[in-house]
């Protein structure tokens, strides 16, 4: 029988939790000692909110550390809907905006 945790409304296994536990110390002894950033853009719902304070979590066992000016960033995270159509175009919109700080 296989073991489930419940995440976000989603099902998990626990080997899927543990492998993605591994990556992210992994990742985070390779980033140790490095000034690392990372920026998230949120658009949608409240659960949209909820997934990206998750990702803060992860990048922060990653050793990244949060930034609010995209300039900064190591690591640019869009998380929106993707459900909606109208949500799909403004991140467009904002990818073509962004693209030029990089």
């Amino acid at each position: 029988m296989k073991e489930y945790n419940i995440i976000g409304g989603n099902e998990l296994e626990f080997e899927t939790m543990d492998r993605q536990q591994q990556i992210m110390e992994k990742i985070g002894s390779v980033n140790k000692n490095k000034s690392l950033n990372y920026y998230i853009f949120t658009m949608g719902c409240q659960l949209n909110e909820n997934d990206s304070e998750k990702l803060c979590g992860m990048c922060e066992a990653m050793g990244y550390s949060k930034t609010d000016d995209i300039s900064n960033a190591s690591l640019y995270i869009i998380n929106t809907c993707c459900v909606r159509e109208n949500a799909e175009e403004k991140v467009f919109g904002k990818i073509r905006r962004n693209k030029a700080v990089y």
